[in-house]
């Protein structure tokens, strides 16, 4: 019985420090997904940020071009149409990149669209790979079950060995399924 109570010990250590390398790897795994996203964010942000530039731009010349044109209405020399036809040089070019800025955030959030269903994609494979790796691992625990229901068959009387067998298999089972019920869910969130 003292041997049985150590092996029992040390199965439980053994399952607390694969429980902690468990948390661990699931950590990092969270970390990579966040930086990616994080990564992604940024570009978004640099974008908008561009966006903005070009749209002060845009305003910049439009207001440039209405006070070239409010000086070639008070100055009906020749010169006037110069300064207008540059004005609206000008404003057309601010037109083009105002244009071109947006199609390169048409791109980029077309890029961060693809980003964010990778991203998902990488979830649900952890997800999908948590969930074997906890079904393999129950699987492990109800081999060695068995095992030690061999071991202890030698060990006690039939009627002791049937009354603390079911005990300890209903409660191992009811915590691996509780383990792998909560884990699962705990998944589903991130």
């Amino acid at each position: 019985m003292a041997g049985i109570t150590t092996m029992e010990e040390v199965k439980c250590k053994i399952q607390v420090l694969q429980q902690q390398a468990d948390d661990a790897e699931e950590r990092a795994e969270i970390l990579q997904v966040e930086e990616e996203l994080d990564h992604a964010q940024e570009c978004l942000t640099t974008t908008l940020q561009k966006l903005e530039e070009a749209e002060k731009v845009a305003h910049d010349s439009e207001r440039g071009m209405k006070v070239i044109e409010n000086q070639a209405l008070k100055d009906e020399e020749k010169g006037q149409e110069i300064q207008l036809k540059e004005a609206k040089h000008i404003a057309e070019e601010a037109d083009r990149k105002y244009e071109e800025v947006a199609r390169k955030l048409v791109i980029i959030e077309g890029d961060l669209e693809y980003e964010q269903i990778r991203l998902m994609d990488q979830n649900l494979k952890c997800l999908r790979d948590a969930e074997e790796k906890y079904s393999q691992k129950e699987d492990i625990y109800e081999e060695e079950i068995k095992i030690l229901t061999d071991e202890l068959k030698g060990a006690e009387t039939p009627a002791e060995f049937t009354e603390r067998l079911v005990a300890k298999l209903e409660k191992e089972n009811l915590s691996a399924q509780r383990m792998l019920y909560q884990t699962l869910l705990d998944l589903n969130e991130m």
